[in-house]
């Protein structure tokens, strides 16, 4: 060996070392972080469930709100409405009881002007009478009309308009112009009365003189 070379002394282990570098393979540090992840694992498994039973115990208390929300203002609606209804129906109790005892009585006006009409025999007037018995039955006809018209402003049922506008009208126009003429002919009748029985007697004279 020359005096200029370095001398090396190479160190190889003993058999009792050969242990030692076994667990320098897997140091106790990562053990530790193993330990930790599975660790963090669980507990972040847990959270999960955690946050599951959360959110269904928040859905249930949103559902539970809900219905709450649901039941006050289904209330509060329902009491109102009701007690709307119960002032309506009493109020159109009342209208009802009024308009029946309205009927009443005009079913008793409307028989009896219908009896008096009826009971007009123009067969049996004679001409000394014509114009007491003439004047007699139109004043009946003009009271049963004022009746009538008088029930038909305050009873929806005899008031046509009601149901039907136009036939309504076109009935009431008929109804109108039968009335004017059925009283055009009556007054004619009264005021040429009196002509006529003048003529008849005139010409019974002048048959009598011959």
């Amino acid at each position: 060996m020359n005096k200029g070379d370095v001398n090396i002394a190479v160190g190889l282990p003993a058999a009792g070392n050969t242990t030692a570098l076994a667990s320098l393979d897997k140091p106790a540090y990562r053990e530790q972080v193993d330990s930790q992840l599975t660790e963090a694992r669980e507990q972040l498994l847990a959270l999960r469930r955690q946050q599951e039973e959360l959110e269904r115990q928040k859905s249930e208390l949103e559902e539970l709100r809900r219905k709450q929300d649901e039941y006050s203002r289904g209330r509060a609606e329902m009491i109102d409405q009701l007690t709307r209804g119960l002032v309506t129906l009493d109020r159109e109790q009342i209208r009802a009881r009024r308009e029946a005892e309205l009927c009443g009585q005009t079913c008793a006006a409307f028989r009896d002007y219908l009896e008096q009409l009826q009971a007009i025999n123009d067969a049996d007037w004679r001409s000394d009478n014509l114009r007491a018995e003439l004047t007699r039955a139109l004043g009946v006809i003009e009271n049963a009309r004022l009746e009538f018209n008088r029930a038909r402003t305050k009873l929806e049922c005899l008031d046509p308009t009601a149901t039907d506008p136009a036939a309504a009208a076109s009935v009431e126009s008929a109804l109108v112009s039968r009335e004017e003429l059925l009283r055009y002919l009556c007054l004619g009748a009264v005021a040429t009365a009196p002509l006529m029985l003048a003529g008849t007697i005139w010409l019974i004279v002048i048959l009598v003189a011959r």
